[in-house]
């Protein structure tokens, strides 16, 4: 497997774990209790579709909550491999013209 490949699918780890964190989060904290604004947002920056569970109003615990995250954990694992991958050909590009 090339450099590329595996650097994709850490990173693609990365965003899936991400993902996972900012779901047991949610699970873990209830809304009664005041979430953290400045972790939410930092969750929403590091995992943007997220966004999409804020369209798609899903009850927490509900099986359409979870295929819903499943849903944005694929989407964030795919952004964070896409760009490690677009990052590591455009550095490997430079370094070949030098």
């Amino acid at each position: 497997m090339s450099m590329h490949g595996r650097g994709g699918i850490s990173s693609a780890m990365f965003g899936l774990a991400i993902t996972a964190v900012f779901v047991s989060y949610q699970l873990l904290t209830d809304v009664a209790i005041s979430r953290s604004s400045t972790l939410m947002v930092l969750f929403v920056v590091l995992c943007p579709p997220s966004l999409l569970s804020v369209a798609m109003d899903t009850e927490l615990g509900t099986n359409n909550f979870y295929f819903l995250w499943a849903v944005i954990a694929l989407l964030n694992a795919g952004l964070y491999a896409t760009i490690r991958v677009l990052i590591s050909r455009r550095l490997q590009r430079r370094d070949s013209r030098h």
